[in-house]
């Protein structure tokens, strides 16, 4: 059975990224490139181990939460506290940071991977160092000298955790209806109003999203007049910043995860980037934290799938395991694929972010010719296209699959999976969430779909055709035909929606579904064209996903907003 350093980790640690381009364009060319992969192997091989140690007392201290002490400080479990200290101990709290403060400044596919790993071992302890990196590489991003001197080594070392503030009783996903309120006064920012919803709100850092109140009635309604500002809960000379958390949620789920609702009152904060770019800014940090929950997704559904395999080979009915059962046999596969779909997805988008990173390092340089910077800019701008597409759908896909895959787990395990005492049931309740925060599923295809609109799939699928193309196990070709159908079938449907734009959001998540399945299918297929043992994996995806997306497409096609008045009075039944 498949450990925490998973073999389709290995595949693409060893032959899907072309990490010689990547560290020559971000280190140069003098670069030791097998010593730059051997760290990389060093890291994963370290998380894997710490996780796999910790593991056993995360399941036993699942039911204890995190609390609010009485000076306001809130305290973790002690299985999380622990969990997070060896992080610590071994460098691993942030990941991306620049190597001048201290960091790893990992690639995002080994940074996801590990987050990946300690959602395995422990999901709430994900939520505590997964934040740590995103809030930190924003500080990197958009902070002062002055600021990223004074807060970055303290992410590094451990010693500082963070939080992102955005959601307000009034504000859900609609961040023009934020209400708190920043003011200046001789050049200094203060912050006056409420979040709640804050996961890991009990850290010491806080980024949060506040309206300006010199436009507030002006802007209210938008994200215009929305600006990012540091607040530290203890201030430079020591004394305590004037905010506070006010209560902590009860959860079904993540009991280790502080979840608090923050009250400022005039509390002191430092804006990060221009004032009135806030929203821009936090969309790097919630796109950051949208791919780390889809890492969450894999881990999470990865330890469910353990315990469904191992309990199905233990478990005897009738005289035989229940796992040689041709049901039981259907169930798991079907778990397993889903997963390794969703894997494939969070995957290429994260390699594609580290292509990128790298395009961009090397575009710095003085020495790239003009034809060279030219065709590299390209590059650049069609692959943050594909990115922006890839990630609400790496992380509506990952989550989704997370929570079927929990809920089969329970299946498998039949009625003791519905006790209290068992894992599955404990990992079904994580998982839950993970298709909500960041993002709810029902939003990240829309947001799929808006870049759809702009024109996304002809980028992305022209990607996919090439790739197809080349494959070189001919055995493979027959399903890289129906991929291709697949695309075209895509084109048809999409063809329907442009004439009316309320029966395309309507028909969003067919089209997300669709699209993913022609893009991990081809990820799939490249695995499989590299490591012969995939090819299982990659032809059953194409065959079940590819009848799905005919499905979709003909609704699409045959349908019309007559389907948004069925659903009005069907509702209505409910309403009277």
């Amino acid at each position: 059975m498949p450990g925490y350093l998973h073999d389709a980790v290995l595949l693409y640690l060893d032959q899907l990224v072309d990490w010689d381009g990547y560290f020559r364009q971000r280190k140069g060319d003098d670069t030791d490139v097998d010593a730059e992969r051997a760290a990389l192997r060093g890291v994963l091989e370290t998380c894997a181990e710490l996780m796999s140690g910790i593991e056993p007392g995360s399941r036993e201290g699942w039911p204890n939460a995190a609390k609010l002490l009485e000076d306001g400080n809130v305290e973790l479990p002690a299985h999380v506290q622990a969990g997070y200290d060896a992080l610590r101990e071994a460098g691993l709290t942030a990941l991306s940071i620049s190597e001048e403060y201290g960091g790893f400044e990992l690639p995002t596919l080994i940074s996801n991977v590990v987050i990946q790993m300690v959602s395995r071992a422990d999901a709430a302890l994900m939520t505590v160092m997964g934040l740590q990196g995103g809030v930190a590489l924003d500080i990197q991003k958009y902070g002062s000298d002055e600021l990223k001197e004074r807060y970055l080594p303290g992410f590094t070392s451990g010693e500082l955790q963070g939080a992102m503030d955005l959601t307000e009783p009034q504000a859900g996903s609609d961040l023009g209806a934020i209400a708190t309120r920043a003011y200046e006064e001789n050049g200094e920012y203060f912050l006056e109003g409420q979040k709640i919803f804050i996961t890991n709100g009990g850290s010491q850092i806080h980024l949060v999203l506040a309206r300006d109140d010199a436009s507030f009635e002006e802007s209210k309604g938008t994200t215009r007049g929305l600006s990012l500002y540091l607040c530290p809960r203890t201030l430079p000379d020591g004394s305590p910043n004037a905010m506070k958390v006010e209560w902590l949620e009860h959860k079904m789920g993540l009991h280790g995860s502080p979840t608090c609702a923050i009250r400022f009152e005039r509390a002191r904060a430092w804006l990060l980037g221009a004032r009135g770019e806030g929203f821009r800014a936090m969309l790097d940090l919630m796109n950051n934290a949208r791919l780390g929950v889809a890492a969450q997704g894999i881990g999470i559904a990865e330890a469910a799938l353990q315990e469904a395999v191992s309990y199905s080979r233990e478990r005897k009915q009738f005289g035989v395991p229940i796992g040689d059962q041709p049901l039981m046999k259907n169930m798991l596969s079907r778990m397993i694929v889903g997963l390794e779909g969703a894997r494939a997805l969070l995957y290429r988008c994260s390699v594609l972010i580290d292509r990128n990173d790298a395009v961009e390092r090397y575009l710095a340089r003085e020495d790239v010719s003009e034809p060279e910077r030219a065709e590299l800019q390209r590059v650049y701008e069609n692959n943050g296209v594909r990115i922006r597409l890839l990630t609400p759908l790496a992380k509506y896909i990952a989550t989704e699959t997370c929570d079927e895959i929990t809920r089969m787990a329970i299946q498998v395990h039949g009625g003791i999976g519905f006790m209290a005492e068992t894992s599955v049931g404990k990992l079904h309740l994580d998982g839950i969430i993970t298709t909500i925060y960041e993002g709810t599923s029902e939003i990240q295809v829309s947001f799929a779909l808006k870049e759809i609109g702009k024109g996304a799939l002809q980028i992305v699928f022209e990607e996919l055709l090439k790739e197809l193309g080349a494959l070189q196990d001919a055995r493979l070709h027959p399903l890289a035909d129906r991929v291709r159908q697949g695309i075209e079938r895509i084109g048809e449907a999409a063809m329907a929606l442009i004439k009316d734009f309320n029966y395309a959001l309507l028909s969003a998540k067919g089209v997300a579904d669709m699209t993913i399945c022609v893009i991990a299918g081809t990820e799939l297929l490249r695995q499989a064209d590299a490591d012969e043992r995939r090819h299982d994996l990659a032809r059953t995806w194409i065959n079940t996903r590819m009848a799905e997306l005919e499905m979709h497409a003909q609704r699409i096609l045959e349908g019309d907003t007559s389907r948004i008045e069925r659903c009005e009075r069907i509702v209505d039944l409910w309403s009277e």
